[in-house]
Formats: structure tokens, C-alpha cells, sequence
């Protein structure tokens, strides 16, 4: 049986790091050596209150004996055989070699990291540090930090799919003081050139409408062309008018292929934006509304709208409520939607209750059908943090409440016949690191 246990508050620390998203593609083993643990499905999984990082057979759901130390390690980025590990409380990251099973580097940063991307060949990791204002970038292979771009209040990021294009969005973008000390950026979110950063360490500041709240991104099919995520007043956005009148989510298309006029499409309005993600022309985004809004105070909603035209393609439906943080889609078009925060379902008659976890069936875009799983009501928190489906799998390791779950995509719910692992101290993070 599982051990049950109360939940420290660090947890909440970990909670900054995990913004923008919590998934990662798998990386292969570039050289095909195997190992030092000999398996051939791994996957690590973050411990922020145990301060290490497991090693997990993905084949076998069993841990490794080989671990990883750490001091509060919660997201994870994984390419080109190289995991960055980001640290909610200290200033570094983690280089961790998926060959040699090793930490290669910890490249000291210039403030305490709150999320990082990796470029799709594994050799540079974006770090996004909030409190100083910076975006950083570091070379996986010699650990150095090789730019510095200010970024006020940098605390997102989203990283264009060939790497070419970084967009930083900040808490709260309807004031923001530039690295100056005189700029005023309203409603904003930065673009960086990831090419030409180290000569300019400049970073181009689009400004939106009034409220808009941009809050995070989806790359289209083109390295300059992004769906923006504005979450308007289910993050308390307003026009500034006198009546402050709240200013409804949507999403809008940028192209910033110019970028001293980049080029801003009409606002497409949704229930709620604060994650996305795109599949076969349709866009899948997700969210809460605000508690003051006209429909359905406070409650999470999926819309999915066509990545052409950006209009709905079906109703919304009603998913959990929550801070809406990322989104993974399965093989079998199961979409996994995780927030933190929610308002847990009351305690049913066999003691577990819905949590942060929303299943999407959308073989039909048009008409999702959602699965709200139940869990253990003792837990103290429901808090989605990873979703990582394993590969050549009907399985999809999920970490809620500082708990490993292991998911069936056939059934929507937790996997019977797969003995649970128990976690001491408060799994947060999980990404494959192999095919």
C-alpha cells in the first residue's frame, strides 16, 4: 500500500519553475552506448523535498538504484542526449549526460532559475531568472553561460521548434519597467534571436491591447509565426478604463518576421488561454475563467479552435479548474491537461476525489469528451506537475499531488496491474530520456 504523507511547502517553489509547461520530447542516445544502468526505457523523475533525481525503467515502472543529487530539482528539458534540471532554489541548473548517466556541469546563473527550454539538438538551454531580469543561455557541452538578454520579469518561455526564436513572457505584463530603468512595456511579452543574442543582447518587446495579459505561446508552422496566449481576465486583466471593464482571453496570431512592425492578427476570443497546443490544424487551449467573469465563474474550459482561421471548431467543454500549465497529447489522441490550484471534487464514497487532472478524448476536435480520474482523498494537494506518455506504450506516467501515477490511454484512469512507486518527499518533474 501506498505511504501516505503531508506535504511540505516547498512545494510552491517548485510551482514557479514549472510555468510555461511541463513536457518534454524524448531524447535518443545519440551514440548508442548503453548505460551505465543498462536499461533501455528511462525515465528520470525530480524529488524537489528529497533533493535527487530517480532513475525509473520505463519498461519495467520500477526505479533504478542509480540516483541523481540534487538540491530541489523540479523541471526538466531533454535533446540531443543532454537534460537540463532546473533548481527552485539555488542559482544553477543541472547538465545531466543521458549516456554516461552523469552531471557534467552546474553553470552558475545570475539569480534562481524559474523555467528553461532546450533547442532541439541539446546543445543550448535557455533559463528564464524573474527576480533580476534576465534570460540566460548556456552551453550544454562546456556548462558556460553564453548570453545575458534583460527581460523584465522574465518568468515563460517558449522556444520556436528549430530554435531560432525565443518568446519570454513575464507575471504581469501590463506595466513593465525596461533594464533602463525608463521604458514602460504594456501588455507585453519579448522576442529574442536566439542567432544574434550574443551581439546584440537585445530583446524586442511587443506590445498588445490593454488587458490583454499575454501569458504564454504556440508556435505555428513557422519559426516567426506564434499563437499568443492572453489570458485577460482570468488573470485580471482590464482595459484601464475608468469602469475597468475586464478584458476577455483570447488568442491572436503574431508574426514577427519584422520585428520593429511585427505583424499582430485579430483577437480570437475564448473562454480562458493560459496553455496550448497544436495538432493536425487545430489548436487546443485551455484555462480558468476569472471569478468575476459572465461565464461560468472560475471554471476551467478546453476550446478548440482551427489554426487557420482561429475560429472555434466545436463548444468548449468544461475541464478542471485551476492554473492551466500544459498540455500533452497521447498516441491514441487522449489529451492530458494539467493545472495546479484547483478546487477538488468532494470526497466520494470509496475516499478519493477529482483533482487537477483533465483527459480529453479528441478523436473528434469538434466534440471532446472528458475524463475527470478520482484520487486518493488524503493527499494534500492535486497539483499537476508532469505528464510523460512512455513510447510504444498504452502507458502515461503522470505526477499529481508529489505522487507518481501510472495511466492506462485506454482507460483513462490509473493502471491496476502496475505496482505504484513510493515516493519519499515530493515527485514533481518526469521526462523520458529515450526513445
Amino acid at each position: 500500500m501506498r505511504r501516505k504523507r503531508y506535504v511540505h511547502p516547498i512545494w510552491i517553489l517548485g510551482l514557479a519553475a514549472l510555468l510555461s509547461g511541463c513536457g518534454s520530447s524524448s531524447s535518443s542516445n545519440p551514440s548508442n552506448t548503453p548505460p551505465p544502468t543498462g536499461l533501455k526505457k528511462r525515465v528520470l523523475l525530480s524529488n524537489v523535498n528529497g533533493g535527487v533525481v530517480s532513475i525509473i525503467d520505463a519498461q519495467r515502472d520500477v526505479r533504478s538504484l542509480k540516483t541523481v543529487a540534487a538540491t530541489s530539482p523540479t523541471k526538466m528539458v531533454t535533446a540531443g542526449g543532454q537534460t537540463a534540471i532546473l533548481d527552485s532554489t539555488i542559482q544553477s541548473i543541472l547538465i545531466f549526460n543521458n549516456t554516461t548517466e552523469v552531471v557534467t556541469s552546474q553553470p552558475l546563473l545570475a539569480d534562481i532559475p524559474t523555467d528553461i527550454a532546450i533547442t532541439s539538438d541539446g546543445k543550448t538551454v535557455w533559463v528564464a531568472e524573474r527576480n533580476n531580469g534576465f534570460v540566460q543561455s548556456v552551453d550544454t557541452a562546456t556548462g558556460i553561460v553564453t548570453t545575458s538578454v534583460p527581460v523584465p520579469s522574465a518568468h515563460r518561455l517558449v522556444l520556436s521548434p528549430n530554435g531560432t526564436k525565443l518568446l519570454a513572457f513575464s507575471d504581469d505584463p501590463q506595466g513593465l519597467v525596461g533594464p533602463n530603468g525608463s521604458a514602460v512595456f504594456q501588455n507585453a511579452f519579448f522576442v529574442i534571436d536566439t542567432a544574434t543574442a550574443n551581439t546584440t543582447h537585445q530583446a524586442t518587446a511587443i506590445n498588445l491591447s490593454p488587458g490583454d495579459q499575454p501569458f504564454s505561446a504556440v508556435f505555428g508552422t513557422s519559426e516567426t509565426q506564434a499563437f499568443i496566449l492572453n489570458c485577460g481576465s482570468g488573470c485580471g486583466g482590464n482595459t484601464g478604463a475608468p469602469s475597468l471593464a475586464p478584458t476577455a482571453p483570447s488568442v491572436m496570431s503574431v508574426d514577427f518576421t519584422n520585428a520593429a512592425a511585427p505583424g499582430l492578427g485579430a483577437h480570437a476570443p475564448v473562454p480562458a488561454a493560459t496553455t496550448g497546443l497544436l495538432s493536425n490544424g487545430n489548436l487546443f487551449v485551455a484555462g480558468t475563467t476569472s471569478p468575476a467573469a459572465a461565464v461560468s465563474p472560475g471554471t476551467g474550459f478546453l476550446q478548440v479552435l482551427n489554426s487557420s482561421s482561429l475560429a472555434p471548431v466545436g463548444a468548449p467543454v468544461q475541464i478542471t479548474d485551476g492554473q492551466h500549465l500544459f498540455m500533452v497529447l497521447t498516441s491514441n489522441n487522449r489529451l492530458y491537461i494539467g493545472s495546479a490550484g484547483c478546487t477538488p471534487g468532494p470526497v466520494l464514497a470509496n475516499n478519493t476525489r477529482v483533482g487537477c487532472l483533465s483527459i480529453a478524448n479528441v478523436s473528434n476536435p469538434a466534440a471532446p469528451t472528458v475524463a475527470l480520474p478520482a484520487e486518493d482523498a488524503l493527499r494534500q494537494n492535486f497539483d499537476v506537475t508532469g505528464v510523460q506518455p512512455i513510447s510504444a506504450r498504452t502507458v502515461v506516467y503522470v505526477v499529481q499531488g508529489g505522487e507518481l501515477d501510472f495511466f492506462n490511454v485506454n482507460t483513462d484512469n490509473v493502471d491496476s496491474t502496475i505496482t505504484p512507486i513510493d515516493v519519499v518527499g515530493l515527485a514533481f518533474g518526469v521526462v523520458q530520456i529515450d526513445p
